[in-house]
């Protein structure tokens, strides 16, 4: 009996713990984009297993990335008392929006090299900013002229609402189950978007989940952004042929 008893202690000791994990999803996975619409706000929602007292002992990341996009930069230069647009310069491989939601600061809750690795802060993206001619610095190496229009893109975007981190986005309701308010702005990019969200300990990655967001435009918008993207020619003659008629009208209603 004693030998019985000291194997299944052996066994009990030796076995694996439960492995912690996340499960996450959206309320609603498909966003319309009309000409009225002017943002939205969506609840994720999600739950944590294999933890005790989640809320206490655990953090958690959301990082909601848009589809990636080129963006142009200029900077104002001056030519004696005139301001004007400077040379543009291409924001390559850029999402077009990148949302972080958090639990607190990401910087407290994840060491650099981990936040590299899954695209935590949007300073560590992977983007590219086209260099000038006068940059010989070559192709791989980020001189300072780039730089500073990358840490000016960056606040642009932030400006726009279309870059940004919010520490205490997340909110436990019930004890595993937590929810993320996600506010999408008025001037949210149309596409498929890739929603991942961390689960963290003491800096240690213990699980992850992903779920895919849909943004699309509808009715006559749909119609004018799908002629624009697949048959741009088509698209051009309609918009010189509209423009000509509303002028005809025009001077047909200034001559009566």
């Amino acid at each position: 009996m004693r030998v019985l008893l000291a194997a299944l202690l052996i066994f009990c000791a030796a076995a694996p713990a439960r492995a912690a994990d996340i499960e996450i999803a959206f309320t609603d996975d498909q966003v319309a984009v009309d000409t009225g619409f002017a943002g939205v706000r969506l609840t994720l929602f999600g739950a944590v297993t294999g933890v005790e007292a989640p809320a206490a002992t655990t953090d958690i990341v959301s990082v909601i990335e848009g589809p990636a996009a080129t963006f142009k930069i200029r900077r104002m230069e001056k030519s004696n008392l005139i301001w004007t647009p400077g040379r543009a310069r291409l924001i390559e491989n850029a999402p077009g929006l990148f949302h972080i939601y958090a639990t607190r600061a990401v910087d407290d809750i994840a060491p650099l090299p981990m936040q590299a690795a899954y695209r935590l802060e949007a300073d560590l993206l992977g983007f590219t900013v086209n260099q000038s001619l006068s940059e010989n610095s070559g192709a791989n190496q980020e001189t300072e002229e780039t730089t500073r229009f990358r840490r000016a893109f960056l606040t642009q975007a932030q400006a726009l609402g279309l870059y940004r981190a919010r520490a205490a986005g997340v909110e436990y309701k019930k004890g595993a189950l937590f929810t993320i308010d996600v506010d999408l702005p008025a001037n949210t990019p149309v596409g498929d978007y890739a929603v991942s969200v961390f689960l963290f300990r003491d800096g240690e990655l213990l699980g992850s989940d992903t779920a895919s967001l849909t943004v699309n435009k509808v009715g006559v918008e749909r119609r004018i952004f799908e002629l624009a993207h697949n048959r741009p020619v088509s698209y051009g003659v309609f918009c010189v042929a509209l423009s000509l008629f509303a002028g005809w009208i025009a001077a047909f209603a200034f001559r009566k």
